[in-house]
């Protein structure tokens, strides 16, 4: 979590932007799991020190959490292992069943792994081709508009 909040200077800082970005979901967070009002920490029954310690104990599916991933829930413990424990079953079975068809089949498609929503998808090999005509394009461009001021079609 403290990644999240950045690694500035002070603490104090940090918790203020989170409070400026996303002062509702931190209400409800601290309400929820703490009984604690957010407005404690203006009155003085609430310290920075505590809010922080308060905001990095929040769990993996609180709205804090979630706000700060761009709305995509952070994965709990049991998510990972279930997901890792589907993987392993079904290239297990995959493997079962590769080693007791005949050899003049064909081989089963390799299972695709859990779809992990926490992960960020890995970057496509590609050539760089897409990226070079892009560019080419774009300097295309960049030459006729060069052209059409120079004539005079527009400003």
């Amino acid at each position: 979590m403290a990644g999240s909040l950045g690694d500035k200077a002070g603490g104090i800082r940090s918790l203020r932007d989170l409070i400026r970005r996303h002062g509702r979901a931190l209400e409800a967070d601290l309400r929820s799991e703490y009984g604690v009002r957010l407005r404690d920490l203006f009155t003085g029954d609430l310290t920075w020190r505590e809010l922080a310690s308060y905001v990095d104990g929040l769990p993996p599916g609180s709205r804090v959490r979630t706000a700060l991933n761009d709305g995509r829930a952070e994965p709990t413990a049991e998510a990972v292992l279930l997901a890792d424990v589907f993987d392993m079953l079904q290239n297990v079975d995959w493997h079962i069943v590769a080693s007791n068809i005949d050899k003049k089949s064909n081989l089963p498609k390799i299972p695709r792994p859990y779809p992990r929503w926490w992960m960020k998808p890995a970057r496509s090999k590609t050539d760089g081709s897409e990226r070079v005509a892009r560019l080419e394009a774009a300097r295309e461009r960049r030459r006729e508009r060069a052209e059409a001021i120079a004539e005079g079609r527009i400003a």
